[in-house]
């Protein structure tokens, strides 16, 4: 059984963070010409985009299932496994990119629908502000970064298991830290109910997360995704604050 993840450049100028705007200056290169198409594509589509791919493969996933159920052909789950579902058997065997497909990977309804909510409240803010390149950068940067920290802290914690991961959850903290850099006293509500700023909910995230990656409790929770996504949106923060890219 696989253990599942319950896991246009910016400025700070007078007017705040931007993803930029006006006419490009300047020669435009392949990559630039790239960038600009891809932030000319209306936000919503990017938006709706990555929940709509989220609910294909969770869509997938219950089909295989019916499969297996109805005719005891395990092949169908056994290629949602091998492509989304990341895992160190699955680098091993040059399927790389499931570092991404997992990101949008989802087995039950309560996994999908809880990251969804996340989603749906954070990522408006950011896509706006960052532009559609940005924010997929941070995306899905975020959760590529969230897989390679479960694989790498699986490998050292318990080698011989035949684990893997799979959510949005690194994707999506590395969206709600840089969240949290961007607006520290912005609030937000735990459990939905309780108001607290986004610098000690995210604090709170990242100290529950680092102390079951530590000590586990033999949840099926992948604690240590949890923690690359939520640095790595931190990362992220930074490189823009210092103009790295």
């Amino acid at each position: 059984m696989f253990r599942a993840t319950h896991r246009s450049g910016i400025s700070r100028g007078r007017s705040g963070w931007s993803g930029g705007g006006g006419r490009p200056q300047g020669p435009q290169g392949p990559l630039q010409r790239i960038r600009a198409r891809i932030n000319a594509i209306p936000s919503k589509y990017i938006f709706w985009g990555i929940i709509g791919l989220n609910g294909l493969v969770f869509a997938s996933w219950q089909l295989a299932h019916i499969e297996y159920e109805s005719t005891r052909d395990y092949s169908s789950l056994v290629w949602m496994r091998q492509n989304f579902i990341a895992a160190a058997e699955n680098l091993k065997s040059g399927r790389w990119w499931t570092l991404v497909t997992c990101c949008f990977s989802h087995q039950d309804t309560t996994h999908l629908l809880f990251n969804g909510f996340a989603y749906y409240f954070t990522a408006p803010f950011i896509l706006s502000l960052l532009g559609n390149v940005g924010f997929l950068g941070l995306y899905l940067g975020g959760g590529i970064v969230s897989s390679v920290a479960a694989i790498a802290w699986r490998n050292l914690t318990n080698p011989n298991a035949l684990t893997g991961s799979h959510g949005a959850s690194g994707a999506i903290y590395a969206v709600t830290s840089f969240f949290a850099c961007v607006a520290p006293n912005a609030t937000f509500a735990l459990f939905g109910v309780i108001p607290l700023p986004a610098w000690a909910f995210v604090s709170g995230i990242f100290l529950w997360d680092g102390y079951n990656a530590l000590v586990p409790s033999g949840g099926r929770t992948d604690h240590a995704g949890h923690i690359g996504g939520l640095l790595s949106g931190i990362g992220f923060f930074i490189a823009k604050r210092l103009r790295i890219f």
